[in-house]
């Protein structure tokens, strides 16, 4: 069985994902946060990998990306996380 996970081992990569997605689409935190329905602080927050986002936070992120968002999670505690540009 895998050990519990904290909010940390899927924030900080989750965070990094969102981050280096905004800066490749030239978007502002404000931006993003206003397409995504959260705040610039809370967004802010997420990319420096506090908390974990619900499940409709994460569509909506992905919509305001412009992408598909796969996340995958080893029996050992590894988080991969990637947002994938949605071809037009």
């Amino acid at each position: 069985m895998a050990a519990e996970r904290r909010a940390g081992d899927v924030g900080r990569p989750f965070g990094a994902a969102v981050r280096a997605r905004r800066l490749e689409l030239g978007l502002t935190q404000e931006r993003l946060a206003n397409e995504a329905g959260m705040t610039q602080g809370a967004l802010s927050r997420m990319e420096c990998g506090h908390g974990v986002p619900t499940l409709p936070l994460l569509e909506r992120l992905a919509a305001a990306l412009s992408s598909n968002l796969l996340i995958s999670m080893s029996p050992h505690g590894g988080v991969h996380v990637v947002f994938k540009a949605v071809p037009r």
